[in-house]
């Protein structure tokens, strides 16, 4: 079945959203370019898709935006200067990161894949958890939300019945949504290509990417570990029931050849945005792969396609990162004409801890980690903390606290895609994400310890 004609105004934004990953890469490169402008595009790609925010969105993004805006009325009459420059730039890279990652489920994981019989048992689910890791790590929840909708079952004969209202295609059980919703958010523990690795970098100035993929890689090892082992218990009836999805390792070649390029040029360039670098090479290895596979006029179609019928969808993410950018803005002027110091002395494996620990809950209690990651990095930057010990204090945030947070993208999916409730996806996970914390916890201190 082919889809429907986009829309004029989701043709608009879907070259505008183009046009700010081109600014974004100008704008590393010729000193002629403003930082702002590519903020100031991103906001017009954003305004024809509001109508696509969901209720929650609207609020948060409204919230946030108001109080960012008085925090920068404010810090402007008390003398501020730059402060609009620094809400259009602040999340400008990640957005420009997230449109050229969106073009990498064209030619990263067959759908096909879905024909193949479905394998049984602990081994299964081991594969299923691993492959939505790797996966998503590089092409996001798009990963897990394909897997998803082949192993949801509709009502029948044999299909558990939940006790809330299921869509006709289907809903996912407590084991299926957490083997895939929940693994696909370990690894923003690591994966240089989600948001999460994005504002770790943004907000700890001077963090290296190369070191947060070596610290983080082993905590998304055991995040994984300790999901299969949860979803392995006798409560799950050791996994023997479960039917696992058959990831098609041959797109391995994709994260490999992304992760390759991205180190080589910062090598090479050690100045540039990753973000822009990482937006740049996930179109030209898109277009590549569908050029030697479909030919070049092909390619062409469907990656011109591509724009206004999928780029559309990033609506959700585009408004809270240009949102939160404002709020940022605002925080980081009341703080300077209050003169609010920090609340430590010192920065080390404990007060990473800290911040870990008040990030996640914070989270669980329903406010974005986008919201509050901004925040501790404005009222930490007087102690001009270790980078990556704050930034690898970020990531466990985000990957801690959102599986579990009511305003994030994947929670939201599964009560909107699978008719999961909001509160029942965040009591299905707490448990789990309980350990994890108390693993990030150790983590931190050490690294802490070792750092000092």
């Amino acid at each position: 079945m082919t889809e429907p004609e986009p829309s004029g105004r989701h043709t608009l934004s879907g070259w505008l959203l183009m046009s700010v990953v081109a600014l974004a890469i100008a704008a590393e490169i010729l000193s002629a370019i403003p930082e702002w402008l590519p903020g100031a595009v991103a906001w017009a790609a954003a305004f024809p898709l509001w109508h696509r925010l969901g209720r929650r969105q609207r609020a948060m993004v409204l919230v946030m935006g108001a109080l960012g805006a008085a925090g920068m009325a404010w810090g402007a009459l008390h003398g501020q200067s730059g402060l609009l420059a620094r809400a259009l730039t602040m999340n400008t890279m990640i957005i420009a990161m997230l449109v050229g990652v969106a073009f990498l489920p064209l030619v990263s994981v067959r759908e096909s894949a879905g024909d193949a019989p479905l394998r049984r048992g602990r081994l299964a689910l081991l594969r299923t958890i691993v492959g939505v890791h790797v996966f998503g790590a590089v092409i996001n929840l798009t990963a897990a939300l394909i897997a998803a909708d082949r192993l949801r079952r509709p009502p029948g004969p044999g299909v558990p019945v939940p006790d809330y209202p299921a869509p006709p295609e289907g809903t996912l059980t407590r084991q299926q949504a957490m083997a895939l919703g929940t693994a696909f958010s370990t690894c923003a523990f690591w994966s240089p290509f989600l948001g999460a690795m994005a504002v770790a970098l943004t907000v700890a100035q001077g963090s290296s990417l190369f070191t947060l993929v070596l610290m983080g890689l082993p905590l998304g090892v055991i995040a994984t570990l300790v999901l299969w082992g949860w979803l392995s218990t006798a409560r799950f009836d050791h996994a023997r029931d479960f039917e696992g999805y058959p990831v098609d390792v041959g797109g391995l070649w994709i994260p490999f050849v992304l992760a390759v390029g991205v180190f080589a040029i910062h090598e090479w360039q050690p100045s540039w945005s990753i973000q822009p670098v990482i937006a740049i090479l996930a179109i030209a290895i898109t277009g590549a792969a569908l050029w030697a596979k479909q030919g070049l006029a092909a390619a062409g179609t469907r990656m011109r396609r591509h724009v206004p019928t999928r780029l559309p969808g990033l609506a959700g993410e585009l408004w809270i990162f240009l949102a939160a950018g404002v709020l940022a803005s605002g925080l980081s002027a009341l703080l300077a004409v209050f003169e609010i110091g920090a609340p430590f002395s010192r920065f080390g494996g404990f007060e990473a801890s800290l911040v870990v620990v008040f990030c996640t809950l914070v989270a669980w209690a329903g406010l974005h980690t986008i919201v509050s990651i901004p925040l501790v990095g404005v009222l930490l930057a007087p102690l001009s903390p270790e980078p990556d010990l704050l930034a690898l204090a970020f990531l466990c945030s985000w990957a801690v606290g959102l599986p579990a947070c009511a305003t994030s993208g994947t929670v939201l999916t599964m009560q909107a895609r699978y008719g999961i409730p909001i509160g029942t996806y965040i009591r299905w996970n707490l448990p789990y994400l309980a350990t994890m914390l108390v693993v990030s916890v150790v983590a931190l201190n050490l690294y802490g310890y070792w750092l000092y």
